[in-house]
């Protein structure tokens, strides 16, 4: 398994920043429905997300390239969502997710963030493996903006 870096938004380049949209559309498209709310947040990450208060994380590897992305975004001066985790079809299997899921919740806690929690499907269950191991834990269901989401999970940061 290779290192990993993370970036913040502001600090990736033009072409890492691509693969924000590019990572999780290529996931989304996989199992679900593009929906309204990812082609805004997805495609115009800098107001969607980074002007609200947020953020979205890069993990590069050794060669400088994006491998895996992740929004957190915030709510409520100290409540974030974790969201938009997508990664390169071919680096599966290789840590990063957990990794990331870290990294995330350490800018969480930097950006003063008291609880992080997030939104996803049952169909998901590598990915909600690593958010249970990360210390996550289901929640009743809020109404959500996504329809394929049946599943809210949090994570109380003190």
């Amino acid at each position: 398994m290779s290192t990993l870096r993370f970036i913040t938004y502001e600090q990736a380049t033009p072409e890492q920043q691509t693969t924000f949209a590019q990572f999780n559309l290529a996931w989304i498209e996989q199992y679900f429905v593009v929906e309204a709310k990812d082609e805004h947040s997805l495609h115009h990450p800098d107001t969607a997300i980074i002007a609200q208060g947020g953020q979205v994380l890069f993990g590069i590897d050794v060669n400088n390239q994006s491998v895996i992305v992740c929004a957190l975004l915030r709510q409520s001066d100290d409540v974030f969502e974790l969201s938009k985790m997508g990664m390169k079809q071919s680096e599966k299997g290789q840590g990063y997710a957990e990794k990331m899921v870290t990294a995330t919740l350490n800018e969480a806690r930097r950006m003063g963030a008291k609880m992080v929690f997030l939104e996803s499907n049952r169909i998901l269950k590598n990915a909600l493996y690593i958010y249970e191991k990360c210390g996550f834990i289901e929640v009743p269901m809020l109404p959500s903006p996504y329809a394929r989401a049946d599943i809210r999970m949090e994570l109380n940061l003190g």
